[in-house]
């Protein structure tokens, strides 16, 4: 058995040796998350904040005749009424984004430059002047590898004391992403060493997650087999002799630190390297055959119709609802009836039957 106590010694020595500056970083960044919080972005709360009341006054179509005029043959997703370059519009996500003008029925074609400006503009409430167009992405940035699916970004930067970054996207025709100097300074102490989220790495989303998977799973080996060392080489009975003294434990000065260290949080790192590798689900194990789907359907009582939502008339509503304009209305099918969400007329979402328009509790 002493070979196979020298072989343990020796893989947790030289795993320790190669993965401590990554186990280190995750610690110190671990903590800075703590207060930090993750990747710049455009929380909900002020992406609300930002939009307009909806001028229900213009929207001349119901959802399945924007449907038509842009002719959309499968069921949305998801589907929402906000107002985009302050104009009502249905934004249809059917895996990829469409959006309807709900006034005249135009299909919106990817925002160009001058109207991305003109977007970052309201939403900073700021003169076009302070603003300044920095390109367009087609590739995702440090800053915006979440937002694949709503490329191409204009990035647009703004003179102000934040050192505001917006990304405004071209199919969405709003701000997906905002990030200030002090964002994107406490990411790169936090966020981005924590979660490896470099984007030469990050973009490679297979890779990354490989590389995460393995670098935690053999943290976790390397700890388990410290704390197996510890067990073994403890001794009640004091046989050992360091500077002629009894002791229990065979080691003396750094190396008599790190065997106690090591015994009192090694299951503490343990737990903590396993189960952030768990986090990315290997051999998908807990996605796999998943009935979370299965319950939102039944719940919903089948697929998004477009057809079962009138057009919202704004007499109606400001009939029903005096004064509670929202900002922003998103459709849902409940056990195979119509509701909206409205959002920003309360400070929580408001649910709202569409047939005959009622507010549900």
């Amino acid at each position: 058995m002493v070979w196979f106590r020298k072989a343990m010694i020796l893989t947790h020595r030289y795993l320790g040796i190669a993965l401590c500056v990554p186990i280190v970083m995750w610690f110190v960044s671990g903590i800075g998350m703590m207060y930090a919080g993750g990747m710049p972005r455009l929380t909900p709360e002020t992406r609300l904040e930002r939009l307009p009341p909806l001028d229900l006054t213009r929207v001349r179509l119901s959802p399945s005749e924007a449907a038509e005029h842009g002719n959309m043959t499968t069921r949305p997703g998801r589907l929402v009424l906000t107002t985009i370059m302050n104009r009502p519009a249905y934004r249809f996500d059917r895996g990829s984004f469409s959006v309807v003008f709900a006034d005249t029925g135009d299909l919106m074609t990817d925002v160009r430059a001058a109207e991305a400006m003109t977007i970052a503009s309201r939403f900073m409430h700021l003169p076009e002047e302070t603003l300044h167009h920095a390109g367009v992405l087609t590739e995702p940035d440090q800053w915006t590898i979440g937002q694949a699916d709503q490329m191409p970004l204009h990035k647009i930067t703004v003179d102000d004391a934040a050192s505001t970054q917006l990304y405004v996207s071209a199919p969405l025709g709003e701000v997906s992403v905002q990030t200030t100097r002090g964002t994107r300074a406490l990411a790169w102490v936090a966020a981005i060493p924590h979660w490896l989220f470099f984007v030469q790495l990050r973009s490679h989303g297979d890779l990354w997650r490989q590389s995460v998977l393995w670098l935690s799973g053999l943290g976790a080996i390397s700890a388990v087999i410290g704390l197996v060392l510890a067990t073994i080489q403890f001794s009640p009975s004091s046989p050992f002799r360091l500077n002629r003294i009894g002791a229990s434990i065979p080691y003396a000065g750094w190396m008599r630190w790190h065997y106690i260290t090591g015994a009192l949080f090694g299951v503490f790192t343990v737990t903590w390297l396993f189960s952030g590798m768990m986090s990315l689900e290997p051999w998908d194990w807990a996605s796999g055959g998943g009935s979370g789907a299965g319950v939102r359907r039944a719940i919903a009582g089948g697929g998004l119709d477009v057809a079962l939502f009138p057009r919202v008339d704004a007499a109606i509503w400001d009939e029903s609802m005096p004064g509670r304009a929202p900002k922003e209305m998103e459709f849902l099918r409940i056990q195979g009836d119509p509701y909206y969400v409205a959002r920003g007329v309360e400070t929580k979402p408001l649910l709202v039957a569409a047939n005959p328009l009622r507010i549900r509790r």
